[in-house]
């Protein structure tokens, strides 16, 4: 991995504690030995000491502040957790999935089961992604787990290291008491028993997820379907929006639950893999558990598709009448513009009628004609001429002056035309920094990797 990309991963100043958990089953009774860490020293101290290689089986977690911000271990701690248990280069890959950022980057990427054999040993890394409810805000987000695990198949000694999205994570909750159910002797434990506890842990929110989506399209589709288009609609453009918001959502599910069902397919396949993983009386539900994990997938999947069929059938119908509405407005609106140029070709009309009299009245009505009562004849004033002058004068730069605006459209009639105000409020302004600070943050992203 690129030193720069994997250095974003990690802090320099631990706020949260990398927890240790060792299981030792030896002594009678079994107990577990937990240990809190923030600095390098101590950790890299606990995990040398032979005192402490007693377990049977190590667990190791480390945590997000939240799902956008870097683990909270420092790349040296890290290194101590790689030196000290000998790990492979998976390792970094896995860390490298959660870093700083501002926008949901690879919110469809996870790592697919990776394996590392050395003699008895053997490596898996994989991350997960499954929603998680959030109670304070009362929405549903997608949250990404990380797990290295690291088993000796003849001793059944193990190291499970768990990449948290949040302190206390479900996935560090149902690991721990899968730990303590072992120390008092409620369950056994399988070689692949902790990923079968995380499987179980999170499969099951896909359910109430597409269920909560589906519950906000449905009240749409109900109404996109008894629309007429004649009539006033009851959805827009902005419901519009929130379908093809809907169709992206099922979509990601859709590849999500693809890429869980792939992961559980390779882990079904490493357990009945004996010549790598000696089967064993611990073992043998495992991989019952495991396909009704895939069976929970499939079922997800079908939903999930089903409902982005549905979405995109409401999505194109509403685009569609919306369209059809859009052209009868126009239709409308071009025949009542047909019924204006009916009265304005009517108005035209009578004034060429009435044109040419009220143009010899007003042209015998000036001073320049006057009535001689003797002979009854009208007499014309020598100084008619200045009315003919004039009258040529101005209907030439009438005439000049209209060539020029045609031929100047833009000078004039630019400014004469009525603009538009923008609607200055607190979500256009909020639209504009956002997208603003999201462009710099991307910017500065790229220039950095």
């Amino acid at each position: 991995m690129d030193p720069a990309v994997v250095d974003r991963c990690f802090v320099d100043e631990v706020l949260e504690h990398v927890q240790v958990r060792d299981l030792v089953v030896g002594d009678n009774p079994p107990h577990i030995r937990s240990e809190s860490f923030r600095d390098e020293q101590g950790l890299e101290a606990y995990l040398e000491d032979d005192m402490n290689k007693d377990y049977s089986c190590r667990f190791i977690s480390v945590c997000q502040r939240n799902s956008w911000r870097p683990l909270q271990i420092t790349r040296a701690m890290m290194s101590a957790v790689v030196n000290a248990h000998d790990l492979s280069p998976s390792l970094w890959q896995l860390a490298s999935c959660f870093y700083t950022r501002n926008l949901d980057l690879e919110d469809a990427f996870c790592v697919p089961l990776t394996l590392c054999i050395t003699g008895p040993w053997i490596e898996m890394s994989y991350t997960i992604r499954y929603p998680e409810f959030k109670e304070a805000d009362k929405e549903w987000a997608i949250r990404q787990s990380g797990v290295c695990h690291r088993i000796n198949t003849e001793t059944r000694q193990s190291v499970f290291l768990l990449l948290n999205p949040k302190p206390n994570a479900k996935a560090h909750m149902v690991v721990n008491q899968h730990l303590s159910s072992r120390r008092d002797g409620m369950a056994t434990d399988g070689l692949l028993s902790l990923h079968q506890v995380l499987l179980s842990a999170h499969l099951p929110a896909w359910r109430q997820y597409v269920a909560t989506f589906e519950a906000q399209f449905l009240p749409m589709a109900n109404s996109t379907f008894a629309t007429y288009i004649d009539e006033p609609l009851r959805l827009g453009y902005d419901h519009l929006i929130s379908m093809v918001n809907l169709e992206n959502r099922f979509n990601k599910t859709i590849s999500l639950l693809a890429s869980t069902t792939e992961l559980i397919t390779d882990l079904r396949a490493l357990l009945d893999n004996h010549a790598l993983m000696p089967a064993s009386r611990d073992d043998s539900h495992t991989d019952v558990v495991f396909d009704n994990h895939l069976r929970q997938c499939a079922a997800f999947t079908r939903t999930a598709a089903y409902l982005e069929r549905r979405v995109q059938t409401a999505a194109q119908l509403l685009s569609d009448t919306l369209s059809f509405r859009d052209q009868v407005i126009a239709k409308e609106q071009s025949g009542n513009m047909l019924q204006l140029n009916k009265s304005a070709v009517f108005i035209t009309t009578l004034t060429l009628i009435y044109a040419p009299a009220s143009f010899a009245a007003t042209f015998f009505g000036m001073n320049f004609f006057a009535m001689d009562q003797p002979s009854s004849r009208i007499i014309c004033t020598s100084m008619i001429w200045i009315y003919l002058v004039a009258t040529l004068v101005i209907t030439g730069l009438t005439v000049i002056f209209y060539y020029w605006l045609i031929q100047h459209d833009g000078v004039l009639f630019w400014r004469l035309a009525p603009k538009v105000k923008v609607n200055a409020d607190w979500r256009a302004l909020a639209r504009r920094l956002t997208k603003l600070d999201q462009n710099v943050e991307l910017r500065d992203m790229y220039r950095s990797v």
